[in-house]
């Protein structure tokens, strides 16, 4: 299995003393953060292993998701909303209508925005988890495509931008700066950052326990094609699916004007010809990226609405 480094060794020490002052108080943060991971004897806790093993019922998850009021009510007005349109009379019906991945997809967005949505936004960011949401979701849909998913397709795509907004937190400063400076986003993080919103990104998955995987796709996502793991020993290393999958979600994000970070650079009839999507042709499976936007986008708006309201998680 491939490892990763800590957290904190994905955050590489500095010799320049003031981005060495920005790594202390990064790593200093992250350290006092707890898990995603919810208490183990809580309903929600009961919930996570139920929803990360193969043997679970969906019966078994109905049972624990009553437990919890909150979590019930949102997995019912999302299976009800208009992009699902289940018609489901009780969270049971909800439930097994829509299957244990959709269950998964809600216990890891309610975990991931209870810890994270305090975190600042920028006033002109009001796309910025309607995003992440909708490029998980393309993220594990894409990965279905070539076999089995276990739900850390869908973390990476929540997650992997995690960094902008923890910079736009706790380095504000440097943030306004970057995005005032006039460069381009890979130039102003060289100059203003001691590393990368993507290491950043990384390291926020690994203090969080998501699998080496997940935190490799995250650390190389616009760049995968020329990332492998460092201990992979076969003999001819390949990149990480997942990243090369993640890669083309933010490309389908930025063409669908959620293009936050800086100006698409790529567009709807450009993309199956994009390095990533040759590549990922090569194992026998194609899409097609109108009718994966079209669908997904409406899930995700539906989904975003529930977990928030003025921007705020509720």
């Amino acid at each position: 299995m491939p490892t990763l480094p800590s957290f904190e060794e994905l955050l590489p020490k500095q010799t320049d003393p003031a981005k060495a002052a920005m790594r202390e108080k990064l790593v200093g943060i992250l350290s006092s953060k707890g898990e995603i991971l919810p208490s183990a004897n809580s309903p929600r806790g009961k919930l996570w292993r139920l929803v990360n093993s193969p043997g679970s019922s969906l019966e078994e998850c109905a049972e624990v998701i009553q437990l919890d009021t909150a979590l019930a009510s949102r997995i019912f007005r999302i299976a009800n909303s208009g992009a699902y349109a289940a018609q489901a009379g009780n969270i049971s019906e909800a439930i097994l209508c829509l299957g244990l991945k959709f269950v998964r997809e809600q216990v890891f967005n309610a975990a991931v925005f209870k810890e994270y949505s305090g975190w600042v936004l920028p006033s002109e960011w009001d796309l910025f988890w309607l995003r992440n949401i909708f490029v998980a979701r393309l993220c594990e849909r894409m990965s279905a495509a070539y076999g089995s998913t276990n739900g850390s397709e869908y973390l990476a795509g929540l997650v992997h931008d995690m960094g902008w907004l923890f910079l736009a937190t706790y380095l504000p400063d440097e943030f306004t700066q970057m995005f005032g400076s006039g460069k381009t986003v890979a130039e102003a993080e060289q100059e203003f950052l001691p590393f990368g919103h993507a290491q950043i990104s990384a390291a926020i998955a690994a203090r969080t326990l998501l699998p080496p995987r997940a935190i490799h796709a995250i650390l190389h996502h616009h760049d995968p094609l020329s990332a492998t793991f460092a201990d992979q020993k076969e003999p001819n290393p390949q990149p990480n699916k997942l990243g090369v999958i993640l890669k083309v979600c933010d490309n389908v994000a930025d063409i669908c004007q959620m293009d936050m970070f800086g100006r698409a650079t790529v567009t709807i009839e450009s993309l199956p010809q994009s390095p990533e999507v040759l590549w990922l042709n090569r194992f026998g499976n194609t899409h097609d990226f109108v009718t994966l936007a079209e669908e997904e986008l409406a899930k995700s708006q539906d989904i975003f609405s529930v977990y928030f309201s003025n921007r705020k998680f509720q």
